[in-house]
């Protein structure tokens, strides 16, 4: 019986969970499951019983029948008391993952743009303020293409240092992300299975997506929508790291942003540092 209950229940095949809010989610999510299941057993139950009850036989004969209104009220009320039910209990979960106002103060804070197909992502440089962009200036939104899909104003020197993925994003372990999300072209979904992240992304309007992850390691982003014909190509990477392997891909993306806005400039030392070979090991030996 136990085997047979493991593979009813979809919580077994679930990727596992990463997110701060995840058991709960997880929790809701098997509560609602179980509930639909008895619901499920209990309605064909009874219509098979009746069925084998009053199939046919020729000694039988058949009667009308108009209706109970007990019966009718009943089946009308308990299922308003029970989605009213599940609709009261998970809106808390739904108002901490959902609301705007619910949005906690981001320890990082990353754009991103779905489109046909496959994912930008855009961070803000070394002095940690976005430049002006289609996300911040909603003016900008005429610079956006396919060559500046932020539309970010290169005018403004606070956005030279801003930096973009594409199909891959990081972030720290244990930390506040907020993510600001919209789309390009068509809709798509923000789809983080084991963050339990899915958001609907539309173009035009500016989605606040938040988690928070425990475990380090590297998942899945996929599209939950279907949104054209390469839509399998929406698939791609996060990675969760430890936040001193964080900051070092940070000074490694700031470093190159330095050498784009500045090719003419020396190296700097910490760029140099770990590429130049030390005195001690270039010496030649010398004999005797």
């Amino acid at each position: 019986m136990s085997d047979l209950l493991h593979i009813l229940d979809m919580l077994a095949w679930f990727p596992e969970n990463i997110a701060t809010f995840g058991a709960e989610l997880d929790w809701m999510f098997g509560v609602i499951y179980w509930l639909s299941v008895a619901i499920f057993v209990l309605t064909f139950g009874i219509m098979l019983t009746f069925l084998v009850k009053y199939r046919y036989r020729p000694d039988r004969r058949g009667y009308n029948y108009h209706g109970n209104n007990i019966v009718e009220i009943t089946w009308t009320i308990l299922p308003t008391i029970l989605f009213v039910g599940i609709g009261l209990w998970s809106d808390n979960m739904w108002e901490t993952t959902k609301y705007a106002k619910k949005v906690p103060a981001a320890d990082v804070e990353i754009v991103v743009l779905g489109k046909q197909f496959g994912w930008y992502f855009l961070y803000p440089g070394a002095d940690g303020k976005y430049g002006l962009n289609a996300y911040n200036d909603r003016s900008k939104r005429a610079l956006m293409s396919a060559t500046n899909p932020f539309g970010r104003d290169t005018l403004d020197a606070a956005g030279m240092d801003d930096f973009m993925t594409e199909n891959q994003f990081k972030f720290p372990v244990n930390a506040n992300v907020v993510v600001r999300g919209s789309t390009l072209d068509v809709l798509h979904s923000f789809f983080l299975p084991h963050a339990r992240v899915k958001q609907d992304v539309i173009p035009g309007t500016w989605m606040n997506i938040w988690f928070n992850c425990f475990k380090t390691g590297k998942y899945e982003l996929a599209c939950a929508e279907l949104c054209g014909g390469g839509h399998y190509a929406m698939r791609a990477e996060y990675e969760v790291l430890s936040r001193s392997a964080y900051d070092a891909w940070l000074d490694k993306k700031n470093a190159e942003m330095r050498r784009v806005n500045n090719p003419d400039a020396a190296p700097a030392a910490t760029d140099s540092a770990a590429t130049a070979p030390t005195a001690a090991a270039s010496a030649k030996p010398t004999t005797h």
